[in-house]
């Protein structure tokens, strides 16, 4: 999932004079993320998410008439009908200046946007925002924007609700994410990284088939299999991540994710019966879970990092027995959790 640059930096002379909020007070840069999603709970809005961020209301936060025409007309409903900001700052001493810190802060709400990306299936109403800028003299000036991909929908439950759990689960995955980025531990990330990215980058695919094919790419990411034995130890290796019983499925799965591979898709879609749909559908829901859970579960656990970060570290973890490699990643990820609210009936038929 990447961020896009849509507005050219600007001074804050340009904005003019925007009425400072209660928000953000002088001499503070600020980036927010935010949000158009569902919530529910009145209690988010009193979420403690220290040390980094915290959460705005959407009805408490106000566009300042100098923002509005470098936002767009458009863009300024879809921040306006945001539901809530989460919101890094911090004190500067160079307040006038689009630098370094910026560029902190703004990180750190990408890693904040992954933490909620692995810990629900959530889709936004419109693209996340991520606004940056600092208050000076009483006068909050916008200095960059940035749009993320917009998630899909989950076919059977588009929306779900983000409960506040989600977002203090967001939070310390965001704080991971950040030490990880600083230790030392497993320098040779790429592998981590890489997985963390195409996870990402998938939930914005809207294509059904090549989604199976992704997250499949990334159980692939961290099971390393040996040259002509993918398919086999597909099956065989993800017993750690969800138990030993559903071989079966996993090779299903990876039938999928072989014949998109290899451009063989007609195999599903030709013709795309109703009980086709749905089989793919459940396949993506688990298949979509297992790599959630599994990030996540890296992510919150240092002690999983020296295993999983890097192709070294992978190599020696699978040359570990298999006990020994059982009690380092601990209990097995049931698959049956992702279908707990499964309904065909809510499934479009995509020949409609």
């Amino acid at each position: 999932m990447r961020l896009r640059n849509l507005l050219r930096v600007v001074s804050i002379s340009d904005m003019g004079q925007a009425q400072a909020q209660h928000w953000i007070v002088d001499r503070e840069k600020y980036a927010l993320l935010g949000l158009s999603v569902k919530v529910m709970d009145p209690a988010v809005a009193c979420l403690d998410l220290s040390p980094h961020f915290s959460i705005i209301g959407g009805s408490d936060f106000k566009i300042p008439d100098e923002w509005r025409e470098w936002l767009g007309s458009i863009r300024v409903e879809e921040v306006e009908a945001c539901d809530l900001f989460i919101v890094a700052k911090l004190k500067s001493e160079t307040p006038d200046i689009l630098d370094g810190e910026n560029i902190l802060l703004t990180n750190r709400l990408w890693a904040f946007y992954r933490g909620l990306l692995l810990s629900s299936t959530f889709a936004t109403a419109h693209k996340p925002v991520i606004l940056t800028g600092s208050c000076r003299d009483g006068d909050v000036g916008l200095r960059q924007q940035q749009d993320l991909d917009v998630s899909i929908p989950n076919d059977f439950r588009p929306y779900p609700d983000v409960s506040p759990e989600v977002f203090q689960q967001a939070a310390k995955i965001a704080e991971k994410l950040e030490r990880l980025a600083e230790t030392k531990q497993g320098s040779n990330r790429w592998r981590f990284n890489r997985v963390l990215h195409l996870y990402c980058q998938t939930r914005a695919e809207p294509n059904l088939l090549e989604r199976i094919h992704q997250y499949a790419r990334c159980i692939d990411g961290f099971i390393l299999c040996d040259p002509g034995k993918s398919a086999k130890q597909f099956k065989s290796r993800s017993e750690l991540f969800m138990g030993p019983h559903h071989h079966n499925l996993m090779g299903e799965i990876y039938d999928v994710r072989s014949a998109v591979e290899h451009l063989h898709e007609d195999r599903f879609l030709d013709p795309f019966l109703r009980a086709t749909q749905v089989d793919l559908t459940k396949k993506e829901a688990i298949i979509e879970h297992i790599a959630r859970t599994t990030l996540a579960r890296i992510v919150l656990n240092e002690a999983l990092w020296p295993h999983f970060t890097s192709k070294a570290s992978l190599t020696e973890f699978w040359a570990k027995p298999a006990a020994e490699r059982q009690t380092i990643w601990g209990r097995a990820i049931d698959p049956k959790e992702s279908l707990a609210e499964f309904d065909e009936r809510y499934i479009p038929d995509a020949s409609d």
